[in-house]
């Protein structure tokens, strides 16, 4: 009965946005928009292949946005990603630093700019961790992101890549504030109805000492709180129903937003010491030649 209390919620939430491929979360930065240290945690409870579970998007649509998440590509391949847009269409970021199994180039199709990707065999129900982070560049005018993944088989953190951006006089470039969402894509459009759940928790500062969880968001498609995060879903009614009623006993029930609810914050929860110690004294990967890069 609770699978058909949910498909029928869920069936009220899905009639706007059952066939949009991708929902968003907008998360209210506290005052933090000049941030330059983004630490975030994505756990996927649902999953279908040609999904991609964005952790943070930031400066979107602005000079040097980017953004960061996993993606399951297909059923045998699994990977995160990091990119960054152009500064403008005469300056262009490079990957200067990558790990020993990071592709790196440039994209196209939705603008252009710097992309870096691993193959990463994360799990649905495990917890994954990334740090972005961003500081002024070796060459004067020029910003470097860099960004981290955690390693919990190996209990060590992990340096994807960098990517060094020109300023071009562009604020956005320099930090990590400007519009912060994270989001779900189903980006083949394929299997709508197949359940696809994720819950994301971010916090953001000037540094690892003002980490600050960020705590109020909004949201398009299917979104809400569950278990004390903000959850994006897709799917159909009774497939996403099924998968809440399974997760009740250890998630609790949703709260779904949208639709004139207002969501109370999410508990405001500090980073442990050990975590804000590992997060600063991070590895650094090698230099890389540029390649051509343009």
């Amino acid at each position: 009965m609770k699978t058909k209390t949910y498909s029928i919620l869920l069936a009220s939430v899905l009639l706007c946005g059952f066939n949009a491929s991708a929902q968003h979360l907008w998360w209210n930065l506290a005052g933090q928009g000049d941030g330059t240290c983004l630490y975030g945690e994505i756990t996927v409870l649902a999953t279908q292949p040609t999904t991609y579970y964005c952790g943070a998007n930031w400066h979107p649509g602005e000079p040097a946005g980017g953004y960061c998440g996993i993606q399951h590509n297909d059923p045998q391949e699994r990977r995160t990603i990091f990119s960054i847009w152009d500064t403008s269409p005469t300056q262009h970021p490079k990957t200067t630093e990558a790990g020993p199994h990071t592709e790196f180039g440039r994209f196209g199709g939705e603008g252009e700019g710097g992309h870096t990707h691993m193959i990463w065999n994360w799990k649905t129900n495990e917890t994954f961790q990334f740090f972005v982070h961003k500081q002024p560049g070796a060459v004067t005018n020029t910003t470097d992101a860099r960004y981290y993944i955690f390693d919990r088989a190996a209990k060590k953190w992990l340096h994807l890549a960098t990517i060094n951006c020109p300023n071009g006089g562009q604020r956005s470039v320099e930090t990590l504030g400007g519009g912060v969402n994270s989001f779900l894509e189903n980006f083949s459009g394929q299997n709508p109805s197949a359940a696809r759940l994720c819950l994301y928790r971010l916090w953001l500062g000037p540094d690892v000492d003002h980490l600050k969880c960020l705590t109020g968001a909004v949201g398009d498609g299917t979104w809400g709180q569950l278990h004390d995060t903000y959850f994006l879903a897709s799917g159909g009614p009774d497939q996403l129903g099924a998968v809440f009623t399974s997760l009740e006993s250890r998630y609790g029930k949703p709260a779904y937003g949208g639709g004139g609810i207002t969501l109370k914050p999410l508990t405001e929860k500090s980073l442990p010491g050990s975590l804000l110690k590992q997060l600063k004294h991070l590895p650094r990967a090698a230099a890389v030649k540029d390649n051509g890069q343009h």
